[in-house]
């Protein structure tokens, strides 16, 4: 993907933190970043967890509430493979790898920005792959880490422009689905920012409903 951008022309920048929006009249006009002041007529908000700190030097920024959600994960060493899809039950999931291991989850917790991993949240996680998979009670547990979901008060994407801000488009708050609802959330913000006209059900999404 990084390849693909530069041949585009993509200037990208890392290692760099996005500290706050430069707006004006109404308008915003760049980013304040660890590396400087950035120039730019239209700015896309994706900072996930972290999208309702960005603030703004100027006008400021209408109130979207997204915070985020601790979901700890475990992961099995089983050989042979025991499953070769991805299994659901009510409490949550396992998913292979083609190497063996096997991945767990996961927990929905409020705790603001601490992403520990805690030992209720092991036991938890490891109950309910024992349920779904009871072979997995000999399997050696080799890793467990945490992620933060980023999440609306309704549960629900915040896409699009806002109203109160020219320039300004949110593609946040997608909650336990960021991976697999980035390639048509690229897409729909593409189009939305160069004048493609969308489908109304994409109102659904706008973050001004709030």
């Amino acid at each position: 993907m990084v390849r693909a951008n530069e041949k585009l022309g993509v200037r990208l920048i890392t290692e760099c933190e996005v500290k706050a929006l430069h707006c004006e009249d109404g308008r915003v006009t760049g980013v304040e970043s660890s590396s400087g002041s950035i120039s730019a007529p239209v700015v896309v908000l994706a900072a996930g967890a972290w999208s309702s700190l960005i603030q703004s030097t100027g006008t400021p920024l209408p109130k979207i509430d997204v915070e985020p959600v601790r979901g700890q994960m475990l992961c099995f060493e089983t050989q042979p493979p025991i499953a070769q899809h991805v299994l659901y039950s009510s409490w949550g999931y396992l998913v292979p790898r083609r190497d063996g291991r096997i991945l767990a989850g996961s927990t929905t917790e409020f705790v603001g920005f601490d992403k520990d991993v805690t030992i209720d949240g092991v036991s938890e996680i490891r109950a309910m792959a024992l349920e779904i998979a009871p072979v997995l009670d000999d399997s050696p547990l080799v890793d467990s880490w945490s992620g933060l979901r980023p999440c609306a008060q309704d549960g629900l994407p915040v896409l699009g422009p806002h109203e109160e801000v020219e320039g300004l488009f949110y593609a946040t708050a997608h909650y336990r689905n960021g991976i697999l609802l980035a390639p048509i959330t690229g897409e729909l913000i593409a189009d939305i920012v160069t004048g493609v006209p969308t489908s109304p059900l994409f109102a659904a999404f706008s973050p001004n409903r709030f």
